[in-house]
C-alpha cells in the first residue's frame, strides 16, 4: 500500500480520536455527522454499495421507496456511520453508571442461562449498530470478554484501534490466529465475539440471506458445534435519542444432531431480523450480494471481523 495513503488514513483516525473526545457528546455527533455527509456526497462507489444494499434488504421486507427517499436513506446510513465512529474512540471505558444512564439492557438472562452451562459463550454480532461498545458493556457486567478482529495493514492505525479495545476490557484476538485463543476461553468459561455478516476467510460457504445467496462465515457455528458452548445473538442499536439498546436473543444451543448448516441457518436468520429492523445501523459500504464484498471501511474490521 502506498505509505502516503497510510500516513492519511492515520492522521484522520488521530484527528478522529481527538474530535470524539473533546467536545460534548452532542457536539461530537454533529460534528461526525457533518464529516459522514461529506464522504457521502464524494464516495460515490461507497455510496451506491449502500444504495444496492438497502434495494435488497427493504425489497425483501416488500418496500419499494422513490429515488428521493432511496437517496434520504443513504445519506442517513452515512450520518449513523458518522456517530459510530464517534463512539468507537468515545467510550472506551463504561463504569456502571454510565451504563444505567445510556444503555438499556434487554433480555440478559439469556447471556445469564447460556454462561451457567459452563461451556463459555459465543456472542455473535453483525456490523450494525455501535457494537464495539458492547464489549464494554458485557466485561463491565462482569463476563470476561474476547473479540477476534481483522488487524489493520497499517500499524500505527492497528495500534490505535487496539488500545481503544483494550480500554474497554476486553482481550484482541488477531484474525487469522485465532482457533487456539478460542478454545481456551470458551474452556475457561469466557465470553468470545465474533461477527456473522463478513466472511474474511476466503472459503466460499453460501448461505441465503434477504432472499438471495451470498457469502457468510461458517466460523461462528463451527466453534459452536466443535465446542458445545451456546451462541448468543447480541446486538447494542441506537435508539432515536442516541441511548443505546443492548439485546440478547435467545440462546442458540448446539445440541444433539444440529449441523454447522442449521445453526448458522438460525443465526442468519436472527441476523436478518435485526439488520431489517434497522437498516440504517449496517455499515456495509460494498455491494454485499455483488459477490466482492471483500472490503470495507477499514474502522468496520472489527470485533469479531
Amino acid at each position: 500500500m502506498n505509505p502516503f495513503v497510510m500516513n492519511s488514513e492515520f492522521i484522520q483516525y488521530m484527528a478522529a480520536a481527538f474530535l470524539s473526545t473533546a467536545f460534548p457528546r452532542r457536539l461530537s455527533y454533529c460534528i461526525g455527522c457533518h464529516m459522514a455527509e461529506v464522504f457521502c456526497r464524494h464516495d460515490e462507489r461507497g455510496r451506491r454499495a449502500v444504495e444496492a444494499n438497502l434495494r435488497t434488504i427493504l425489497g425483501f421486507k416488500g418496500q419499494t421507496l422513490t429515488d428521493d427517499e432511496l437517496d434520504r436513506q443513504v445519506c442517513e446510513t452515512f450520518r449513523q456511520f458518522g456517530k459510530y465512529i464517534v463512539d468507537f474512540f468515545r467510550y472506551t471505558r463504561l463504569s456502571r453508571k454510565k451504563i444505567d444512564r445510556l444503555i438499556e439492557i434487554e433480555s440478559l438472562q439469556y447471556l445469564e442461562g447460556a454462561s451457567s452451562r459452563g461451556k463459555g459463550v459465543i456472542l455473535v454480532g453483525a456490523h450494525l449498530g455501535s457494537w464495539e461498545i458492547g464489549g464494554a458493556i458485557v466485561s463491565a457486567l462482569g463476563y470476561p470478554a474476547n473479540a477476534v478482529v481483522l488487524p489493520q495493514t497499517d500499524k500505527r492505525t492497528n495500534a490505535l484501534f487496539q488500545r481503544c479495545r483494550e480500554r474497554r476490557g476486553m482481550k484482541v484476538i488477531p484474525f487469522g490466529h485465532a482457533a487456539r485463543a478460542l478454545l481456551h476461553a470458551l474452556r475457561a468459561g469466557e465470553t468470545v465475539a465474533l461477527m456473522a455478516d463478513r466472511d474474511y476467510s476466503g472459503r466460499s460457504d453460501l448461505a441465503q440471506f434477504f432472499g438471495r445467496q451470498v457469502r457468510l462465515p461458517t466460523g461462528p457455528a463451527r466453534l459452536a458445534v466443535k465446542t458445545g458452548a451456546p451462541i448468543v445473538p447480541t446486538f447494542i442499536l441506537r435508539q432515536a435519542d442516541d441511548r443505546f439498546l443492548l439485546r440478547f436473543h435467545p440462546p442458540i444451543n448446539p445440541d444433539g444432531p444440529a449441523s454447522t448448516d442449521v445453526v448458522r441457518a438460525r443465526i442468519c436468520d436472527v441476523l436478518q431480523q435485526e439488520i431489517s429492523n434497522h437498516p440504517n445501523q449496517w455499515f456495509m459500504f460494498d455491494d454485499f450480494w455483488s459477490g466482492k464484498n471483500n472490503h470495507a471501511l477499514s474502522v468496520t474490521h472489527g470485533v469479531g471481523a
